[in-house]
């Protein structure tokens, strides 16, 4: 019929709140899809395998740095060798760990060896004070108070610093050197292997292998490298004994930085090289040896018998006769 309603009327359009749910599930459902997958390829790609996450939990944990920069090590000490620790002084044996900031020192007749890096180690003589100031992977460094010390440092990426009297000896890469700060202010520095930088007073200079040099008083400038004397130099001068004394002056000469002991009891020397030192004397022969060392670790000795007479007068033996028959024979009567 024209004009008429359409046989087939179109539905008005659903509003959007009243469609049905079903799609937006279907679109929620792949959007989860998709979320889910991504995840999984990334704990599948990117995380660690349990073993791997096993294995870091139970990897050793790295050294700490601060425990290594704390710590030397005893690794030999002969006779009396001490450490200050809470007010006095501790004795130390091999095996023993020494903190920063500890203060040894070694007695008459005792030596230690320390070790202050894993390939350098430092060897304490007699009559020696010395801080430990620091340890670690860069390196390490002591102050020396007074003494003899010989360090030899092995590892090319090594360091080691040695403070003494307002001085500063120090090492780069293998090297075998000798400090020694004595009882007059003088520091002197022998380079036995290697090559070290000696510094005083805003000066520094480098000691090439086989070669020594000193600041002769605290505050002082280095002098220039001279190369190691071949022989060890000792002069002594020895004395007449009186028969009226207990002790003998031994007087001798030397190089400044030379130790002198004298019958095994270390002699002062000066500045100027030079030695003297009672020894006592009993009556009869008396043997007295002097040795030398000079800064290189080299010793010459030399000695003499002092007899010294003896205080006492001489004992007369009797002599046992028959005086009658003296008599008799001279024509005298008793």
């Amino acid at each position: 019929m024209i004009g008429g309603p359409p046989l087939f009327p179109k539905k008005p359009p659903t509003p959007w709140r009243a469609r049905p749910v079903g799609t937006f599930a279907v679109v929620v459902a792949v959007g989860a899809g998709i979320y889910t997958a991504a995840r999984v390829s990334r704990r599948l790609f990117e995380r660690p395998s349990r073993a791997s996450a096993t294995a870091l939990a139970t990897a050793p944990p790295s050294p700490d740095a601060g425990a290594l920069a704390r710590t030397f090590q005893v690794v030999s000490a002969e006779g009396q060798v001490d450490a200050y620790r809470d007010g006095r002084w501790i004795a130390i044996h091999e095996g023993d760990l020494l903190s920063r900031d500890d203060l040894v020192r070694t007695v008459a007749g005792a030596r230690a060896v320390l070790r202050v890096s894993q390939g350098g180690e430092i060897e304490l003589r007699e009559k020696v004070e010395i801080r430990l100031d620091r340890l670690s992977a860069a390196g390490s460094s002591v102050d020396l108070r007074h003494g003899k010390v010989v360090a030899r440092v092995a590892a090319a990426n090594d360091t080691l610093a040695i403070t003494a009297r307002e001085t500063t000896t120090s090492t780069e890469g293998p090297a075998h050197v000798v400090v020694q700060a004595d009882e007059h202010g003088q520091v002197s520095v022998a380079t036995l292997k290697g090559k070290a930088r000696f510094a005083s007073a805003g000066k520094t200079v480098v000691l090439p292998e086989g070669t020594e040099t000193r600041s002769v008083r605290a505050g002082a400038p280095p002098e220039d490298p001279e190369r190691i004397p071949e022989d060890v130099f000792l002069q002594v001068v020895w004395p007449e004994v009186d028969r009226h004394t207990e002790t003998a002056q031994i007087e001798g000469h030397t190089r400044p930085d030379s130790l002198v002991t004298i019958n095994g009891a270390q002699a002062a020397v000066g500045t100027d090289g030079r030695f003297r030192a009672a020894v006592p004397i009993r009556e009869g022969g008396n043997r007295v040896a002097v040795e030398a060392e000079d800064l290189a670790g080299r010793h010459r000795t030399t000695g003499t018998n002092l007899v010294r007479p003896s205080s006492r007068p001489p004992k007369l033996a009797p002599e046992f006769g028959n005086l009658w028959q003296a008599q008799s024979k001279g024509g005298k009567a008793p």
